[in-house]
């Protein structure tokens, strides 16, 4: 199959995936009404501040403290690119003819309100840096040396360094009537000057110029300064002049624009749809821009003068008194050799601890890995062992963001050349990690492998896995479901649960998905799984209002636990506000976005909202409803968003299995005991730390789920041998 017959099939079945059965919905009100919802961008904007606050926390160890900053650094310049790009391009009425839409009527206000947190958020940010981080590195014997700060010698080894690694390479842009301003680079840095010339008979006035700063390595160090570093951007500024004979700089300043990062694509019409998005990709480098950041000492004039070749309000400038893109902290961080500066590494438990045989250890009982407490590497292995069996005779998968240097990638790649059936379903609209992707599907389909590019109109962000195999007593599935991406890398950092079964159910509803993904197949009647965007959300609705109809019966018994990361659908809001006010005891763990109001009296007050935001990203999505004592637990792809809901490809598994339920119930109870890394959302949308009260314990969700992974190869039994069943907690136990 060529290339571009592979992309038209990645549009069969699109309109299987349409919804076919039918909810009521309730009313909901204006997305914009704030007795009922917070603004999606300013709650995102509330989570990176709650990631600042683990930056000043002086608690932490320094050099963690050091990549929180940074984080907050590389979490808003995703956010600048993604939701304040979309805002300004509403407010401004760019690329909708004109039109009015209905969310245009309250865009000026929303992009008046974001740029104002944004400088307040990166203000604070700056602060912590300058006044609290830089000290104390500097006081451990690290520290970025400012152009004021530099010695006789300092100068003479980085002129050197200036005229042999970066003058070589360095190009001078002027502009003028004849050289337009230039197409800078995204997230680039960019010194622009201002000259005179040297010549006491030129006509012309004063010239302006840039000069991009090279990509890379941002870090210089200080001979015989063992620890002080210069900045590459600092270097390049000081020395520029070197780049204008005849001609005198009469001001600097060092910016750093960013811009809009959608990709624009016409899915129905494109005919290769991956050499349209690699096509795509070089343009995100071009958008529009939506923020300019100017070094605070830049000369005033040449800033007015950057704000209007860009084409950009005042507002959207931001001055920096600092390091511009302060993800520079991160290799910083990394120079240093100081395990004492930084958190205990984190072991991971290797369980199953019997893996030599993983399809029989499969078909024993079902498996739950909690990651990263519980090592990745198992995943890996069942992949890579997949690929070498003889009896396996087919692999299928989804994979939505994996690794650049992917081990399951290469273990596809590797069973595809052994002659086993491997068929990909690789979304290459991950944002992102377009480009990743691609280079994967290409070496994918060299090696053998059907690759399918994904749906049109649709992203397939569910984490499925099926292996086939030829067992002794005839063909067997065994599938792994996800909340995760299949990627080694991240697998380290975020909190995921990955199950694995040889169920027969399971097996027939995973293969019906992937059929429908690949090919023409109508939906089943599904036993174990929902999926979006066919019957997710009527399930969730269904099993929400069930519990409403529990505890108006019963007088208060419902009960909802969700443990997900992000809540910005306003329809399942509306649910959880009527089930609330049917009695309903509803906790939400909800690490980023929620525009939910909890506690609100007549509208929300069962309703509790926590994050939890710590040395791990949280992005296991776990949904329990006690369902009048027969309880429906499950893990998911998805979040409770719209986008997941109603526009992607998701998948949501029942768990049946007594000990697996259990430990997920462990899981849900350690989030909601924690009282260090926690947060609860007031009425309001502030979000408070939650501490141990006078005598209590002291509760981590970290050290008390990695305790819990360590201890899972221990049976779970009662004095018959039986796993006992779960109860689960009820708010205020």
């Amino acid at each position: 199959m060529n290339r571009k017959s592979q992309a038209r099939q990645s549009g069969v079945g699109t309109a299987r995936f349409a919804a076919k059965e039918t909810i009521t919905p309730v009313a909901v009100a204006a997305l914009d009404d704030r007795s009922r919802y917070f603004s999606r961008e300013i709650s995102w904007l509330a989570f990176n501040r709650r990631v600042l606050e683990e930056a000043q926390d002086p608690a932490k160890p320094l050099l963690e403290r050091t990549k929180f900053l940074a984080i907050v650094s590389s979490n808003l310049d995703e956010f600048v690119m993604v939701r304040l790009a979309e805002v300004h391009a509403l407010a401004h009425r760019r690329g909708f003819g004109g039109q009015e839409l209905p969310e245009t009527a309250n865009a000026p206000h929303l992009l008046e309100e974001i740029r104002g947190e944004i400088g307040r958020l990166v203000a604070e940010q700056y602060r912590c840096w300058r006044e609290d981080l830089a000290p104390r590195l500097a006081q451990e014997g690290c520290a970025i040396i400012p152009p004021e700060q530099w010695g006789a010698v300092d100068r003479e080894s980085l002129q050197a360094h200036f005229r042999n690694q970066l003058e070589p390479i360095l190009t001078p842009l002027g502009v003028d009537p004849t050289k337009p301003f230039p197409m800078v680079a995204n997230r680039g840095l960019t010194v622009a000057v201002r000259l005179e010339s040297l010549d006491p008979s030129a006509t012309v006035g004063e010239r302006k110029a840039l000069v991009a700063v090279p990509a890379g390595n941002r870090l210089v160090t200080l001979i015989e300064r063992p620890g002080q570093l210069a900045l590459v951007e600092d270097i390049v500024g000081a020395f520029v002049d070197r780049l204008f004979p005849g001609y005198r700089i009469t001001g600097r300043c060092l910016f750093r624009i960013t811009r809009d990062g959608a990709l624009d694509i016409d899915e129905s019409q494109a005919e290769d749809l991956l050499s349209e998005i690699e096509n795509e990709l070089s343009n995100r480098e071009h958008g529009q821009a939506v923020r300019l950041e100017i070094a605070a000492n830049g000369d005033q004039a040449l800033r007015a003068w950057l704000q209007q070749a860009v084409e950009l309000d005042a507002a959207d400038l931001y001055p920096v008194d600092g390091p511009l893109d302060l993800t520079v902290l991160f290799p910083l961080s990394d120079r240093l050799d100081r395990p004492d500066l930084r958190e205990k590494p984190l072991v991971a438990t290797l369980y199953p601890q019997e893996w030599s045989e993983p399809f029989t250890r499969i078909r024993q009982n079902d498996l739950l890995l909690h990651h990263p407490f519980q090592s990745y590497q198992r995943v890996v292995d069942l992949v890579e062992r997949a690929a070498e069996d003889p009896r396996v005779l087919a692999i299928k998968q989804t994979l939505y963001r994996v690794s650049a240097t992917s081990p399951i990638m290469r273990a596809l790649m590797r069973a595809a050349r052994a002659g086993k059936q491997v068929t990909l379903l690789i979304e290459l609209k991950a944002r992102f990690d377009e480009a990743t992707n691609i280079r994967w599907a290409r070496a994918l389909e060299e090696a053998g492998a059907h690759v399918v590019y994904g749906l049109v109109g649709l992203k397939v962000h569910a984490k499925l896995l099926m292996i086939i195999r030829r067992d002794d007593n005839g063909i067997r599935r065994y599938c792994h479901i996800g909340t995760g991406n299949y990627n080694d890398k991240t697998a380290r950092l975020y909190t995921d649960l990955s199950y694995l079964t040889a169920n027969e159910a399971v097996g027939r509803d995973v293969a019906a998905l992937f059929n429908m993904l690949t090919g023409y197949s109508q939906p089943p009647e599904w036993e174990r799984l929902a999926a979006a965007p066919l019957t997710m959300r009527k399930r969730f609705v269904e099993w929400i209002r069930g519990e409403a109809a529990h505890a108006r019966k019963d007088g208060g018994s419902g009960r909802i636990i969700a443990k997900f990361n992000s809540m910005v659908d306003q329809g399942l809001c509306e649910e959880l506000y009527a089930a609330s006010q049917a009695g309903v005891q509803i906790d939400l763990i909800v690490r980023g976005m929620c525009i939910l109001r909890p506690g609100v009296p007549g509208l929300s007050e069962n309703i509790r909202v926590r994050s939890i935001v710590g040395r791990l990203l949280e992005h296991s999505r776990i949904y329990y409803f006690a369902n009048a004592g027969d309880p429906v637990i499950g893990i998911a792809s998805a979040d409770w968003m719209s986008r997941n809901l109603d526009r992607r490809v998701e998948c949501f598994v029942r768990i049946d299995d007594e000990a697996l339920r259990r430990r997920l119930m462990t899981i849900l109870d350690c989030c909601l005991a924690d009282n260090v890394q926690a947060r609860e959302m007031g009425a309001d949308g502030t979000y408070q730390r939650l501490c141990p009260a006078k005598d209590s314990t002291r509760r981590s969700s970290f050290d008390d789920l990695l305790s819990e992974g360590a201890a899972v190869e221990r049976p779970l039994e009662d004095d018959d041998g039986r796993a006992p069943r779960f109860t689960p907690r009820r708010k205020g136990d």
